[in-house]
């Protein structure tokens, strides 16, 4: 008959319930009875962004001493708890705070759930996700102009229409350029600030193509083609 060496057991047991002790807070969905999940996520960065938990969880994410709580996070929470989550005013590459988004209350920059059920919030900030001109290509009449209809896109709720009204901070654009497209001639006419194209008073392209460039992020630009009825 096999011997059960009753340390051999109780060292088992240990292991067990250290492991048990050091769930992750970070991405940890290990909610057991009583407790309910909370998932924090960001948006512009997706992930990485520190914040304040009080309480903490009960796997201690948030307590004085631990590693400071990151997005993309899941806080474990006894039934009832009530929690407060505060963003920085703004990220480490300088986008400034948008909004919470389903939270019980915000106030601010401080969102704030009870944990009746698993809940998920996430916090925003901006930054320019694209731009669209819509529709891409617009046909003119002779000497008449045209507001080139774009949208500058952000992340999470922050967009904004075609300018000059600016809800959110990062939708400016640069000034608008235009150039020839191949093989066509004439004079390109001119563009404003606000994306407002004017033909040419003398010998006016048959087309022109504008770029609509982000002055929040210059990488982000759109191309539209305006023609113009001869």
């Amino acid at each position: 008959m096999t011997k059960i060496n009753p340390k051999l057991i109780f060292a088992t047991s240990l292991i067990a319930l250290a492991a048990a002790g050091c769930a992750g807070s970070k991405g940890s969905t290990n909610a057991g009875p009583g407790t309910y999940a909370l998932t924090v996520t960001s948006v512009n960065p997706a992930s990485g962004l520190a914040l304040t938990v009080s309480p903490a969880d009960v796997n201690s994410a948030g307590a004085s001493g631990a590693p400071t709580p990151e997005t993309d996070l899941s806080l474990i929470y006894n039934t009832g708890t009530a929690v407060t989550l505060t963003a920085p005013t703004t990220t480490s590459a300088g986008s400034a705070f948008v909004a919470w988004v389903g939270c019980d209350s915000v106030s601010g920059y401080v969102c704030k759930v009870t944990m009746s059920a698993s809940k998920s919030v996430e916090v925003e900030y901006t930054g320019v996700s694209s731009i669209s001109i819509n529709p891409q290509t617009i046909t003119i009449a002779a000497g008449g102009g045209v507001q080139v209809p774009f949208t500058v896109n952000g992340y999470g709720t922050c967009t904004s229409p075609m300018l000059p009204t600016q809800p959110c901070e990062g939708s400016a654009i640069a000034q608008p350029t235009l150039y020839l497209p191949a093989g066509v001639t004439g004079s390109l006419g001119t563009i404003s600030a606000t994306g407002y194209y004017t033909p040419a008073s003398s010998s006016p392209a048959s087309s022109v193509n504008v770029t609509i460039q982000s002055a929040f992020a210059p990488n982000v630009t759109a191309v539209g083609l305006i023609n113009l009825q001869q």
